[in-house]
C-alpha cells in the first residue's frame, strides 16, 4: 500500500473540507469503538435471551476473523481505486451486518450479521488514513491522527454503560441497531463531502492479491476453531475435525501474513510483532469472558458488568499517555518488560473471581492493572518496530502490526472458546480455564520481551 509519507505532496483541499474529513472520520471511529465495547458488554445477556450460550465464543470472535480477511484486501484496493470505494463498501457491509444482527431471531443470525460487520470493518481503517495522508497538509497530520486515537477513548468509557442501559431498559437489539441509525443520519452529509474530494492521485494497478488469499485461509481456519468451540463437553468427531482443519489452516497461512521469522521469535521486528499480537490477543480473549463471569457467577447486571471494560479503557488511556512522555531511551527500553508484567499480574488477579464465593471486585482491580499494562506496552511496541525499520518499509511494518493484532485476537479467542467448551463439565471452574491459558501464554510473552531488540544491541 502507498504510505502517506511516500507521497511527494498533498493534493490541496479547502480548510472547510479538511475539517469535514476530520469530523466524519472521528464520528466513524467513535461509532466503531462504541460498537466494539457495547457488543462485548451485552453478549452474555444476548446469548442467554436467545438460548445461544453454546455459540458465545463464535459470536464474539467471528468479527475479528472476518476483519482479518478484508484488512489485507483494503490496502491494494485503495492503492488501485482510491479510498472512497473501499470506505463506502466497508461502511455498507458493516451497517448491513449490524442491521441483520439487530433483527436476528436467533444467535445463528447474529453470527452471520457479525461476520458481515467484520468484513466491512476491515475495509474502513486504511481509507481514513489515506484520506489524511493525501488531502491534509503534513503540518496538520499529527493533529488528525491524535484525534483518531482520542476518538476511541470516550466511546470506550461510556459504551459499556450505555450498552448495559440498553439491555436492561430498552432492548438488546439497540446494541446493534444504534450504530446503523446514527450512520443513516450522517451518511448524506458524508456522501456530499466525499464527492467534493479531488480524485485520488498516483493510482496503481491492482496488485496480486496473494496476501488476501493468505489472510482468507487464516480467517477460515480461525472460523473453524470458533465453530469447534460450540460443542460443549467431550469433543465428538466433527469437533476434532474442525479443530484439526482450523489449526492446519492457521499454521499454513498465518506465518505468510507476518514478517519472516515471526513465529520463530527471531530477534528484532519479528519478535516485536509477535509480542504485540500475543499481548493484544490475550487481553481480548480474557475480556470477552469477564462480563460473562460477572453475570453467571456473581449475578451482576449488564450495567455493572460493563464497568469492568470502562476501568480497563481508563487505565489504557492513562498508560498510553504516560509512556508517551518518556523520552529517555534507557527508560523506554524497559517499557515492554513492565507492560507485559503488569498485564500478567492483572490477569492473574482476575482469576480468583471464578470462585463464586470471592468478590467480583477482583475482576475490576485486575482488569484495571491489565489494561494499564497493555496501554503502556502497545504504542511503545509500534514506536520500537518502526525504529528498527527503514523508512521505506514503515507501511509494511505498520500493516504487519495491525494484522498481528487482529490475528492474535481472533486466534486466542478461538483457543479460549475451545478450552471453555471442553471444560464445561467442571462447573464454575470452566470459566477459569481460558484465564489460566492466557496467564500461561503471558508468561511466555514475558520471556519474549528479551528478544525484541536486535542481536547486536
Amino acid at each position: 500500500m502507498t504510505c502517506p509519507a511516500e507521497n511527494n505532496e498533498n493534493v490541496s483541499v479547502s480548510r472547510n473540507l479538511e475539517r469535514w474529513i476530520l469530523i466524519l472520520a472521528v464520528v466513524f471511529i467513535s461509532l466503531a469503538a462504541f460498537q466494539t465495547m457495547a457488543a462485548t458488554t451485552a453478549m452474555p445477556y444476548i446469548v442467554e435471551i436467545l438460548g445461544g450460550k453454546h455459540l458465545y465464543a463464535l459470536a464474539a470472535g467471528i468479527v475479528f476473523a472476518a476483519q482479518l480477511m478484508t484488512t489485507a484486501l483494503s490496502g491494494p484496493w485503495v492503492d488501485a481505486k482510491g479510498p472512497k470505494p473501499s470506505f463506502f463498501t466497508g461502511a455498507a457491509l458493516a451497517m448491513i451486518g449490524l442491521t441483520i444482527a439487530s433483527l436476528a431471531p436467533n444467535i445463528e443470525v447474529i453470527v452471520v450479521g457479525r461476520a458481515l460487520q467484520g468484513l466491512g470493518s476491515g475495509l474502513l481503517v486504511v481509507p481514513l488514513y489515506v484520506l489524511v495522508g493525501n488531502f491534509i497538509s503534513k503540518e496538520r497530520q499529527p493533529r488528525y491522527f491524535a484525534a483518531f486515537a482520542t476518538a476511541w477513548v470516550i466511546p470506550s468509557l461510556v459504551g459499556p454503560f450505555l450498552a448495559g442501559l440498553m439491555v436492561e431498559y430498552l432492548s438488546w437489539r439497540w446494541v446493534f441497531g444504534f450504530t446503523p441509525v446514527v450512520f443513516m443520519l450522517i451518511m448524506p452529509m458524508a456522501w456530499s463531502q466525499f464527492k467534493a474530494l479531488p480524485k485520488h492521485q498516483n493510482l496503481q494497478p491492482l496488485r496480486a492479491l496473494n496476501i488476501f488469499y493468505m489472510s482468507a485461509g487464516a480467517a477460515i481456519g480461525i472460523s473453524a476453531l470458533l465453530v469447534a468451540s460450540s460443542n460443549k463437553g467431550h469433543p465428538d468427531l466433527k469437533t476434532i475435525a474442525l479443530l484439526g482443519i482450523g489449526m492446519i489452516l492457521v499454521a499454513a497461512f498465518a506465518p505468510l501474513l507476518l514478517p519472516e521469522g515471526t513465529f520463530k521469535a527471531v530477534r528484532g521486528v519479528p519478535s516485536t510483532v509477535l509480542l504485540r499480537g500475543t499481548a493484544n490477543g490475550c487481553l481480548m480473549a480474557v475480556e470477552i469472558y469477564l462480563p460473562l463471569i460477572l453475570k453467571e457467577l456473581h449475578g451482576w447486571s449488564a450495567t455493572r458488568a460493563g464497568f469492568v471494560l470502562t476501568m480497563s479503557a481508563i487505565s489504557w488511556a492513562l498508560a498510553s499517555q504516560l509512556q508517551g512522555r518518556i523520552t529517555d531511551e534507557k527508560k523506554r527500553s524497559r517499557i515492554p518488560h513492565i507492560g507485559v508484567a503488569l498485564q500478567l499480574i492483572g490477569t492473574t488477579v482476575v482469576f480468583p473471581a471464578v470462585f463464586p464465593s470471592i468478590s467480583g471486585l477482583f475482576i475490576l482491580v485486575g482488569w484495571f492493572v491489565a489494561g494499564f499494562g497493555l496501554g503502556y506496552l502497545y504504542p511503545a511496541l509500534t514506536v520500537h518496530a518502526l525504529s528498527l525499520t527503514p523508512l521505506q518499509r514503515h507501511g509494511e511494518v505498520s500493516a504487519a502490526l495491525q494484522i498481528a493484532d487482529t490475528l492474535g485476537a481472533a486466534f486466542l479467542i478461538g483457543i479460549a472458546g475451545i478450552a471453555f467448551a471442553v471444560s464445561a463439565g467442571l462447573g464454575y471452574l470452566a470459566y477459569g480455564v481460558p484465564v489460566l491459558i492466557m496467564i500461561a501464554i503471558l508468561c511466555g510473552a514475558v520471556a519474549l520481551t528479551n528478544r525484541i531488540d536486535p542481536a547486536n544491541v
